[in-house]
């Protein structure tokens, strides 16, 4: 990922079975593209992260894949948002408070 590129959230539609988070990415160096990356409605309930979260989850998943694209090998402009992505996040930025006795 170049360190001029940028990425710009542009929103979210609501589908039947989950959520599109939507971003362009602008680049001096090419023509700006856009991206979608989706969350079922059942992962927000089962691993239990809250929807204010999402944008942030499908953001860093935006970063990490640019940083690994290759000019032989283009991105795909739709990801889906892992079980295991969301377990991590959660793990990382909303840990379950121990109550202490």
């Amino acid at each position: 990922m170049s360190l001029d590129m940028t990425i710009q959230y542009t929103g979210f539609q609501l589908k039947p079975r989950g959520r599109e988070y939507s971003y362009r990415v602008v680049d001096p160096k090419a023509e700006p593209r856009e991206f979608t990356l989706s969350i079922s409605n059942q992962a927000f309930v089962e691993r239990h992260v809250p929807y204010q979260d999402a944008a942030a989850i499908c953001y860093q998943k935006l970063q990490k894949e640019l940083a690994a694209e290759n000019p032989e090998q283009p991105l795909r402009r739709h990801f889906t948002i892992s079980d295991q992505e969301l377990d991590a996040y959660r793990e990382k930025y909303r840990p379950v408070k121990r109550r202490g006795f």
